[in-house]
């Protein structure tokens, strides 16, 4: 295993090369995808964010041309970060330029309407007969329009519905746009018409959707349930955003509702969070999903359950490193291991994945903020986990889903703009542990 007291040059030199890969996925409006069986052709809207700007057919990488809402998010909440932290008015400019048109994008997606799509669309006679098979119900499509477009994982980058079979429906992505929204601004966003409207939008909808069941942030078929990810950010925009709602009782109702739920997510006999509730597994390692370490981090509670200090966060965090230190191969001999989903994941391998691995970085980093954490303690363990991260790393720093769990090869949807915005909001929470450390 490689030392890591030089992680600065790499970091500096992933976080550039992620910056720029991260960017291009970003309004890509000179990309053109065409799904030839399906005689369809997608030309990215300005606005949108590819989960992948690759073009893949399953074959053998999966097709991730779409604007996914957690994934659009997700990145745009680290653009805020970096419009704040951006050296020259000019730069500063371009982030907010990316972010307002995210919004614009956002709004228009909530305003489509199904059965008016299924009017124009002849998609289904278009279909080779032998793909058809993958076409989600007309019916399926003919019941969107408002409050039931928010329930949707993704859509096509030009702004038009995903015709495609997918778990349905997701309620994180609401709460976690508006949580981006809420960042951008903090960071010195323009509080704009639209962007009022569009957190509106979003908080009202997490408000009436809160701990209901739904799938979870991995979108697996039949996992219709309730998910420790989606509470726990649903719980995070409501704290984040307690004075833009308009009706604080229910508002601080919702909170007890969602602090009881995620409660009842504690296992006493295997002392750690459950994923999913009901359960679907009956020791420890079958209770937990590196989807955790991603909730505590998207959410950001400020202290208390749930958050970082969270004592039984930190049981939970253990034992999913130690599970993922024994199942993997490759993490033999490290000193933090790469991290995966869950056990008995299948997906491509179920390998590690990057920002699972860098959430867990991250995490310690957020920690060594704070003064009741043996603050070099931390930064080691998470420098150790960066570390672990340059060894899975190609040389020209390019980042895909995940790893293969023996080999180290990347493998699945390659250049996932996810994973370049965990590495930079990563390197932006070891930036900030390293200023905190020096006072």
């Amino acid at each position: 295993m490689t030392e890591h007291a030089d992680l600065e040059p790499w970091i500096s030199r992933v976080v550039q090369r992620g910056t720029a890969t991260m960017k291009s996925a970003i309004s890509a409006t000179q990309l053109i995808r065409r799904r030839e069986a399906f005689d369809q052709i997608v030309t990215p809207a300005k606005g949108s964010v590819l989960a992948s700007p690759v073009i893949a057919d399953w074959n053998p990488e999966p097709d991730y041309f779409f604007h996914w809402l957690r994934d659009s998010a997700i990145v745009m909440r680290v653009i805020a970060g970096m419009m704040q932290d951006a050296s020259s008015d000019a730069e500063r400019a371009r982030w907010r330029g990316h972010f307002e048109d995210f919004v614009g994008f956002s709004l228009m997606l909530s305003e489509l309407d199904g059965a008016e799509f299924l009017t124009r669309s002849h998609h289904r006679a278009a279909t080779q007969a032998e793909f058809r098979k993958f076409l989600r119900p007309d019916s399926e499509i003919a019941a969107l329009s408002g409050e039931a477009l928010l329930g949707e994982p993704r859509f096509n980058p030009d702004g038009t519905i995903d015709i495609f079979r997918w778990s349905r429906p997701q309620y994180d992505g609401p709460a976690l746009r508006a949580l981006a929204c809420l960042g951008y601004l903090a960071a010195g966003g323009s509080r704009t018409k639209a962007l009022v409207r569009l957190l509106h939008l979003d908080l009202d909808f997490t408000l009436r959707h809160a701990g209901d069941a739904c799938i979870g942030p991995w979108e697996e078929p039949g996992q219709n349930t309730h998910h420790y990810y989606v509470e726990l950010v649903q719980l995070g925009v409501l704290v984040h955003g307690r004075d833009w709602f308009e009706d604080a009782r229910a508002r601080d109702r919702t909170e007890e509702k969602l602090r009881a739920g995620l409660a009842r997510h504690w296992s006493q006999p295997h002392q750690v969070y459950a994923a999913m509730l009901p359960t679907e597994g009956e020791s420890a390692d079958g209770l937990i999903d590196a989807a955790q370490l991603l909730a505590v981090l998207d959410a950001d509670l400020p202290d208390g359950p749930h958050s970082v200090q969270d004592p039984r966060v930190q049981q939970t965090q253990i034992a999913i490193e130690k599970f993922f230190a024994r199942e993997f191969p490759i993490n033999r001999g490290r000193q933090a291991p790469a991290l995966g989903r869950y056990k008995g994941d299948r997906y491509f391998g179920g390998g590690a994945w990057y920002p699972t691995t860098l959430a867990a970085a991250s995490l310690c980093y957020r920690r060594a903020r704070n003064a009741g954490h043996d603050r070099a303690a931390m930064l080691a363990r998470g420098d150790a986990f960066m570390a672990t991260v340059r060894d899975l790393t190609p040389e020209d720093g390019a980042l895909s889903e995940q790893v293969d769990r023996t080999s180290g090869v990347q493998r699945s949807a390659r250049h996932l703009t996810w994973s370049y915005a965990a590495f930079i909001g990563a390197a932006r929470e070891r930036a900030l542990a390293k200023a905190a450390s020096a006072d």
